[in-house]
């Protein structure tokens, strides 16, 4: 696995033999810092022509409800129109940021997204996922 970009709060790391992106948050988001985020994740998408994504939410804190719609129906439909078939969510420890992220998958309809309490889980239904293909 390769890391493309990292900063405090966000990592993105490739693994070119899946076509996936592993995106890690930690600590506190807020609306800006969020979208931000997001923008890398689509430009990486888009530079590794990835298919799938492992995001890692276990360590992300409260602070992003307010794009939580965003998500959903701008940012992960771009994420789909760039070629995302599947996001496995590790789900946040922390409990504001647990909600939010269950938020955003009320108004998801595409890609495919499932949480998981953990990463090997994750990885695993990606697997699942991808050998459907």
């Amino acid at each position: 696995m390769q890391t493309l970009f990292e900063i405090p709060g966000l990592t993105i790391a490739h693994d070119p033999d899946n076509k996936w992106l592993y995106v890690t948050w930690q600590g506190e988001q807020n609306e800006e810092s969020t979208v931000a985020g997001c923008a890398m994740v689509l430009n990486k998408v888009r530079q590794t022509k990835s298919t799938a994504i492992l995001n890692d939410g276990r360590q992300a804190l409260n602070g992003w409800s307010e794009v939580v719609r965003w998500i959903a129906q701008e940012f992960f439909h771009a994420l789909a129109d760039n070629g995302v078939e599947a996001i496995a969510w590790v789900s946040p420890a922390d409990w504001p940021a647990r909600i939010d992220s269950e938020r955003v998958l009320s108004f998801t309809t595409r890609p495919l997204v499932d949480t998981f309490e953990d990463t090997e889980s994750a990885y695993s239904w990606l697997l699942t996922v991808a050998a459907t293909k």
